[in-house]
């Protein structure tokens, strides 16, 4: 079998540079044989796709020679196979992960009845540049890896869950104005976890500053308190916004440091992945370990509000440079 050797050599201490020659060899489905030494199987287009590269990396005082050679025997070919194989393998089982983490997210929010119109849309956008992605790994697969199949079955599972889907319409929250709240006694659910401790912290910081706070169980819950994260109750998840967030739209709160804090809470509390925020493990752990930690709710809202308020000053400080 015939097959086409790159050997180059970018000299330009431009980084940038560099990732392009890097991503043009790349395109080509080349792997790594051996130090600055790509191969590709031989035919023709190949090897018209490394000769623009060979150009490239000249246009960049660069030096690049195409070379072409067959195997000396069955072992050499089985050899240089191999690296393609375990190429495109690792190529489609990474992007197999990604398919399947979008497919337990719509799972979930079909069953938790709050796939929305604004996150099918967002759900469809994703597939699609996965299927985008899917295309340019097969268009490279030039020895059929077989994980090809599996993941074509995941993308049929996961367009059909979309097909089958229906978006909830539903409309924005009420608007309410702050001064209307003040001094007020607000109710939820005992043993409070992310949303509700960060729900409390954004009503004593933004919305009602001298608020007092019951957590109970639910059926205990008194009748003249405003609740909160409760089933049923205006201040709680609807559609695909956790409660933090349903909070901020109420009280119109305009803030970019509390948009970024509300997508940690979100990517958390609803395990949907919409921000992808790196952030929310951490904080998951910190309010999980203050919980365990602390005597009462009302100790772990004292202990996280301080966590939280440390972490608003950091965010908003973080736009102030930008």
């Amino acid at each position: 079998m015939k097959w086409l050797f790159l050997v180059h050599q970018v000299q330009t201490p431009n980084s940038r540079e560099r990732v392009k020659v890097w991503r043009a060899i790349k395109k080509t489905g080349a792997v790594l044989h051996r130090n600055s030494v790509y191969v590709l199987p031989y035919n023709k287009e190949r090897l018209e796709d490394f000769q623009w590269v060979c150009q490239q990396i000249r246009d960049s005082k660069g030096e690049a020679s195409v070379f072409v050679s067959e195997a000396r025997d069955k072992e050499e070919n089985k050899l240089l196979r191999g690296l393609f194989q375990r190429a495109r393998q690792e190529e489609y089982s990474s992007l197999l992960s990604l398919v399947e983490r979008l497919l337990n997210r719509v799972r979930s929010a079909q069953k938790q009845r709050r796939m929305t119109q604004s996150l099918m849309k967002s759900f469809l956008k994703e597939e699609s540049v996965l299927f985008e992605n899917l295309k340019d790994i097969h268009r490279v697969d030039f020895f059929s890896n077989t994980t090809q199949a599996k993941v074509g079955r995941a993308f049929e599972q996961l367009k059909a869950h979309l097909a089958s889907a229906e978006p909830l319409r539903t409309k924005p929250p009420a608007k309410y104005d702050r001064e209307a709240f003040k001094k007020k006694t607000w109710a939820t659910r005992e043993h409070i976890h992310i949303d509700r401790l960060c729900s409390a912290w954004l009503i004593l910081r933004f919305i009602d500053p001298q608020a007092n706070f019951v957590f109970a169980p639910e059926n205990r819950l008194p009748k003249e308190a405003i609740p909160f994260d409760v089933l049923g109750a205006e201040f709680s998840h609807h559609g695909e916004d956790c409660t933090f967030e349903t909070l901020t739209k109420s009280f119109q709160i305009q803030d970019s440091a509390i948009r970024t804090i509300a997508e940690i809470i979100h990517d958390v509390d609803l395990k949907d992945h919409k921000f992808g925020r790196l952030e929310g493990p951490g904080l998951d752990a910190i309010i999980r370990a203050l919980s365990v930690s602390s005597a009462d709710d009302h100790e772990s809202l004292q202990k996280g509000s301080i966590f939280l308020d440390a972490l608003y000053k950091y965010y908003s400080k973080a736009f102030i440079k930008k």
